[in-house]
């Protein structure tokens, strides 16, 4: 039998192996792709590596860092931030900067965002409200006039929902410390002093993608004498009472496969790992369960000739275009082009599996995403030479309002459990980083090997972590 089985191969999941491993435990990393890496992994195509989507690496937890640093080792580059909001047929700066949105929204234009969040500040102080929902968080930081501006547009593209439905708490966490006045602060003193999480300007890749480090950290496992098996579907988990004995997967093949173990864990979707218990977890839970939802993911990747934009990536604020972001990772690493003549480019779409985007084919997805380039980027001669599509079910965990009650629910019933923790964003149903999600592995590993008591629900969104102890 083996001391732990981990069901994911992304970030948490071979975090928790290679701790797992490093103190001597015989582990086995089972992973339904074909690939390691999960949202994080990287994809080679026609001479060129492509990420699902852009991933920077950025963390004030210097454990994790380091981990990061000593596992890329040779292959650790540290990359220029430059990424920007397209809006209107024009570019801003992100963070904005003061001059750059002057001139892109117009003296009038400016003068009312600045007024509207005098006026936002102002009902602050003489009557505080605590905000409910993402649009009213906002409207407290920035004033509703840059809110309507450069927030609402590419939440509502992202999220699918009104930034009504969304809780206010996300928006704390992902803008955690920015207001109207510290932006412009940051640009005054050219970035001195302690800098905001969110204008973060340097940030550490590996050279052959965001993937890279996570097949590294497989390939440690697997010097070790132990399993990372992909293309393996956990059908269910079996348990009796409130301890895990085994799980049932399918290998690529066909064929069943049954790995017991002492401890377990898992970074499958949090909802995905309830509905395959067996016995079936009692009615409230599963209620609570399905009551939560997941935004699917697209990603349309592209081989074209040129380099059409200097940034890392682009966020698309504006609401004539479906895309949400598109990125050139030949600006993350001229190691992931075939050569300085060709750029990877990845332009995503958020969706819901079943609509309009998710059902068109790959080729439609295509030409259309190359549609899209061609509108915004007019004069840039972008010739496609290849492309490939990659749909990803569940990528993200919908935050909205109420979510928290019904992950209260499945929290009591799962912290009953004497040998499983789930971990991970998809598995614990958490908008969190890669850094999060290898520090969610890493505590989960040691509650496992009995080094203490810690508790991975207790990752700080914010990287400012709470597990430094044990948990009690």
């Amino acid at each position: 039998m083996l001391d732990a089985v981990i069901v994911g191969a992304g970030p948490s999941g071979l975090a928790a192996g290679y701790e797992m491993t490093r103190h001597g435990a015989r582990v086995a990393v089972l992973e339904r792709l074909d690939r390691v890496g999960g949202l994080a992994r990287t994809m080679p195509h026609d001479g060129c590596l492509f990420d699902i989507g852009p991933h920077r690496f950025f963390t004030k937890n210097e454990e994790v860092r380091q981990l990061f640093v000593d596992i890329v080792a040779e292959d650790l580059l540290r990359v220029p931030r430059l990424t920007r909001i397209y809006y209107r047929n024009k570019f801003f700066n992100y963070p904005l900067t003061p001059l750059n949105a002057l001139f892109g929204v117009g003296v009038a234009s400016s003068v009312a965002i600045f007024l509207s969040y005098l006026n936002a500040a102002a009902r602050q102080t003489i009557s505080p409200v605590e905000p409910v929902n993402f649009e009213q968080w906002v409207t407290n930081q920035f004033g509703s006039r840059l809110y309507e501006t450069f927030f609402k547009t590419y939440t509502e593209k992202v999220w699918g929902i009104p930034c009504t439905q969304i809780g206010a708490d996300w928006a704390g966490q992902r803008i955690k410390g920015l207001s109207l006045i510290a932006a412009v602060q940051n640009a005054l003193l050219n970035g001195k002093g302690n800098k905001i999480k969110t204008l973060v300007d340097e940030f550490l890749f590996p050279r052959l993608g965001a993937g890279q480090l996570y097949e590294k950290l497989a390939q440690r496992i697997e010097d070790r004498g132990n399993t990372v098996a992909v293309g393996r579907k956990v059908l269910r988990m079996n348990r009796e009472g409130l301890r895990v004995r085994s799980v049932e997967v399918c290998d690529g093949q066909g064929r069943a496969e049954e790995y017991e173990g002492g401890y377990f864990m898992s970074s499958a979707p949090l909802t995905e790992m309830v509905e395959m218990m067996n016995p079936a977890p009692p009615d409230a839970v599963l209620a609570a369960c399905r009551s939560l939802r997941y935004r699917d993911h697209v990603g349309v990747h592209l081989k074209v000739e040129g380099t059409p934009f200097p940034d890392n990536w682009i966020y698309v604020h504006d609401k004539r275009f479906r895309m949400a972001r598109i990125a050139n990772f030949r600006n993350f690493s001229h190691a992931m082009a075939e050569h300085d003549g060709v750029s990877p480019l990845t332009v995503e779409y958020f969706t819901f599996k079943g609509d309009d985007t998710w059902r068109r084919s790959d080729e439609e997805l295509i030409d259309f995403a190359l549609g899209e380039i061609a509108q915004m980027f007019v004069g840039k001669t972008t010739r496609p030479i290849s492309g490939f599509v990659v749909r990803s079910e569940k990528a993200y965990p919908v935050i909205e309002l109420g979510f928290q009650k019904h992950i209260d629910v499945i929290k009591s019933w799962l912290d009953g459990f004497e040998n499983l923790k789930p971990i991970g964003r998809s598995g614990m149903f958490k908008y969190n980083n890669q850094d999060h999600a290898i520090a969610t592995g890493l505590l989960a590993a040691r509650t496992a090997l009995g080094l203490g008591k810690y508790d991975p629900w207790l990752v700080n969104i914010d990287a400012e972590y709470h597990e430094a102890g044990e948990s009690k």
